[in-house]
């Protein structure tokens, strides 16, 4: 976790150190709803029936982001956000699995805390004085779970208490949005996020290990008031 929170401080560290003909710092706070759009596999493992997968919840966080202009265009830009809690819940289609087993699909099995940060490199199109501006952006996601727990419901299913692990994901991240210039120092801004993120969840109740690959297709909403200074 440690190299790859560097690589992104790197990132960072690199395009603010660029030369710039008018640089400005901008702190954005909003609010983002987060919807992991995933897709799981079925579960494998020991005494593990076929027709179980996962759906990994919505959720809405508090948003903040740092960004840098390098020019009139170019920018750089480090999100964050309070790290959301999504409730993973069961997708059990399997007709031969006990009525009881059955009921269990659609309760919630399993919480995992989901840290994102996310460096873009940005370009603004227009000219800085235009009251309203589109943008683009490209960078690198890191994708860090923790505090990941068993309820009830996965307990029961896996058979005892249950203990669940996700691993860790790095990959490309775009965005695209607008941002609407109130005055020279405060701004609104609204964009839409997605990232590449591949994990594989584990699950351990009383020795025996079960996994499941999970592929996220994240929509990351965002509605945000920008201060520049």
């Amino acid at each position: 976790m440690t190299t790859r929170l560097l690589m992104l401080a790197g990132v960072l560290a690199a395009c603010a150190a660029l030369p710039a003909a008018a640089q400005q710092n901008t702190f954005k706070l909003g609010i983002s709803s987060v919807q992991p759009r995933a897709t799981t596999g079925e579960f494998s493992g020991p005494f593990t029936p076929a027709g179980i997968r996962l759906a990994v919840r919505d959720r809405t966080t508090p948003f903040l982001s740092y960004s840098r202009a390098l020019d009139a265009h170019w920018g750089v830009e480090l999100a964050l956000g309070l790290p959301p809690t999504h409730d993973i819940a069961l997708d059990i289609r399997n007709p031969a699995l006990p009525g009881n087993a059955e009921a269990l699909s659609g309760q919630v099995a399993a919480q995992v805390r989901q840290i994102a940060p996310t460096v873009f490199v940005n370009y603004t199109f227009l000219a800085p004085a235009s009251a309203v501006r589109p943008f683009v952006g490209a960078g690198i996601n890191y994708t860090h779970f923790d505090k990941a727990r068993s309820t009830a419901a996965g307990d029961a299913l896996d058979g005892g208490p249950t203990s669940v692990e996700l691993k860790d994901s790095t990959g490309l991240a775009l965005q695209a949005g607008l941002g609407w210039r109130i005055d020279d120092r405060w701004s609104l801004w609204a964009a839409l996020a997605t990232a590449r993120v591949k994990s594989q969840i584990t699950t351990n109740t009383l020795g025996v290990e079960r996994r499941s690959d999970i592929r996220f297709r994240p929509r990351v909403l965002v509605l945000a008031l920008g201060y520049a200074f």
